[in-house]
């Protein structure tokens, strides 16, 4: 097994968004391993793992989410790790959750003075894989300071680092400011001075550190910049390791096979049928698949343009790439939009409607969104293909056609 079926998410989980959740590993207990049912399964049942950080665990809380912590409590092989220091942060405690199904509940300890591992080695650990690879990728899109604590970050950075695996971040949209230099945050760490930390702990072990910085964000949020040797762009804004590559650099990082995570994102295991052999190509590769999630609306800010923009620069390297709109996603496909020619965005339905059918680039939106809101899909976005649970499941847990990869990664935006 490449991969164990993880999910981790630092952001906090709406009733919606636990709900289709909640919804998936039904099903993918249910239909796609029906066997973990069973006290003594014949085959091997991949467990899944969620990771909650940060604003995730105040779920435990929410009583609008009880009844699917009720369904959930009954799904075996599923667990979820909660960082000790964010729920006591929150003031949030997990004994009535644990003490009702120990084996699903699981508090990470600090790591620290014999309190055993970590959130972050836990973490690490989950998506570990046997590739020549050692590499961990995380891809930042959120602003540091006003949507998610970079200490989660930094902590997996370290813990990689510990293991001898090398700390790749990927900065796109306000992901940037991460590697902002000389930053004076007044209610969490200094991300510039930390990554700078981590930089030199994996330098001093031989490691080959990765800090990129998305050209086209950079920009548009005023990084100075100036061309140096060999054509290479140079911000005089930026930590010292971080360096400014064109989005298809960092999406190249992702035809790689390593683990690479978001502030919501996943790694899952593919079934393959070993009966049926596999025919390649000489010099053939096989990319891990992405699925990206567009979860916001498309003009009040950049997250479904840019899940787009990403998805574009990653199909066009050859990764198969799915693209799903839901929650306030599907306001890019609802209503007819019209923007006149001195506005200053694009339409987003011209974009859609113009890259579908690209190669290696799929459509979806996913129904239970729209009933949700009382909205249908715009004629305009001809070519989407709509899908209920069952079928995102399948977008999910099963390989795509002629794709011969072992697992895929699923980003959120």
């Amino acid at each position: 097994m490449m991969y164990s079926n993880i999910f981790y998410t630092s952001e906090k989980l709406t009733l919606e968004r636990f709900t289709w959740i909640t919804e998936l590993l039904k099903l993918y207990c249910t239909r796609h391993y029906p066997e973990s049912l069973h006290h003594h399964p014949r085959t091997p049942v991949p467990g899944f793992s969620l990771f909650l950080s940060n604003d995730a665990c105040y779920c435990l809380v929410d009583h609008r989410l009880s009844k699917l912590w009720d369904i959930l409590f009954r799904l075996p092989h599923v667990r979820f790790i909660f960082d000790s220091r964010d729920l006591l942060t929150r003031g949030i405690s997990i004994e009535p959750f644990s003490r009702r199904s120990p084996d699903q509940i699981v508090c990470a300890g600090s790591g620290t003075s014999g309190t055993g591992s970590s959130f972050a080695e836990i973490l690490l650990k989950a998506t570990q894989q046997e590739t020549k690879d050692r590499c961990l990728g995380f891809l930042q899109c959120a602003s540091p300071y006003l949507n998610t604590s970079p200490s989660t970050i930094i902590d997996l950075f370290h813990a990689a680092v510990g293991k001898k695996i090398s700390p790749e971040l990927y900065g796109f949209l306000d992901g940037v400011y991460l590697m902002h230099h000389d930053q004076r945050p007044t209610m969490t760490v200094n991300a510039g001075d930390m990554l700078l930390k981590v930089n030199e702990a994996a330098q001093k072990k031989g490691l080959s550190p990765l800090f990129l910085v998305c050209s086209r964000s950079a920009a548009s949020r005023g990084f100075a910049t100036f061309t140096g040797n060999k054509g290479k762009v140079i911000s005089s804004c930026t930590i010292p390791p971080a360096r400014i590559w064109d989005i298809s650099q960092i999406a190249s990082r992702l035809c790689r096979i390593h683990p690479v995570l978001s502030h919501s994102a996943c790694a899952i295991q593919l079934p393959r049928n070993l009966k049926v052999p596999e025919i390649r190509s000489p010099g053939h590769s096989d990319h891990p698949s992405l699925v990206v999630l567009v979860t916001h609306p498309p003009y009040g800010n950049e997250m479904a343009f840019g899940a787009l923009t990403f998805a574009l620069a990653c199909s066009h390297l050859g990764i198969f790439t799915r693209v799903v709109f839901m929650e306030d996603g599907i306001y890019s496909l609802s209503g007819h939009h019209k923007l006149s020619d001195t506005d200053p965005v694009l339409n987003i339905q011209s974009v859609i409607t113009a890259t579908n059918g690209t190669g290696n680039l799929e459509y979806y939106a996913y129904t239970p969104s729209f009933r949700e809101r009382g909205l249908s899909g715009s004629p305009a976005c001809k070519g989407v293909q709509m899908v209920d649970p069952a079928m995102l499941s399948q977008i999910f847990f099963k390989a795509p056609g002629g794709i011969l990869t072992d697992y895929q990664r699923v980003l959120l935006f």
